[in-house]
């Protein structure tokens, strides 16, 4: 991580990352099969961390599901912008994940949809939220993708994205609250 961080992706090379792991480029090899395997494990750790984070958000007793939902976008977006603050170089390993085929991104957004379709549960359980929680939950994945994809997000006025994330969720989730139910 460091090393992409610094150098970037395309430029960090496997002697580089032997050299600070003091290990022979063969014996890195012995552990992963390339550059990119290195890359993906460096992803999956941020992306563990990231899940850990969110799950004590989502799983918070006594508040609502909406401000659970609140806080679990600003605090996944939150992470993503101060990472990019301090490694701006990141967004190389992110097109990396994107552009190949590991199923690591897919997995983790299928993580999240399922995160957020039980919060999504509780609230039309609760009475306060109506509809189909799984479309739902998709639609708030489609809304906030922009915000949520590192190359994205480096494009945005880093001091203006909680507000306009919060209003964009305000948005979405007043037209899933029930027709009863107040502002």
């Amino acid at each position: 991580m460091t090393l992409f961080a610094h150098y970037g992706y395309a430029k960090t090379n496997i002697g580089d990352i032997a050299k600070e792991c003091c290990m022979s480029p063969g014996n890195l090899y012995r552990h992963f099969r390339n550059k990119q395997a290195i890359g993906e494990e460096v992803v999956r750790e941020y992306m563990a961390s990231e899940q850990a984070d969110l799950e004590l958000i989502a799983d918070k007793p006594g508040i609502d599901c909406e401000t659970r939902l609140h806080q679990f976008f600003q605090s996944n977006v939150g992470r993503l912008m101060e990472e990019l603050r301090t490694n701006p170089k990141l967004i190389e390993l992110a097109q990396m994940i994107m552009d190949g085929d590991s199923g690591i991104l897919a997995h983790h957004i299928e993580w999240k949809r399922d995160r957020i379709i039980a919060m999504l549960h509780e609230g039309i359980e609760a009475g306060r939220l109506q509809g189909d929680p799984a479309a739902m939950s998709c639609v708030l994945l489609d809304m906030t993708r922009g915000f949520l994809m590192p190359q994205a997000l480096a494009q945005m006025d880093f001091d203006k994205v909680p507000a306009r994330l919060d209003a964009l969720l305000n948005l979405a989730l007043a037209g899933m609250r029930t027709t009863t139910d107040g502002p």
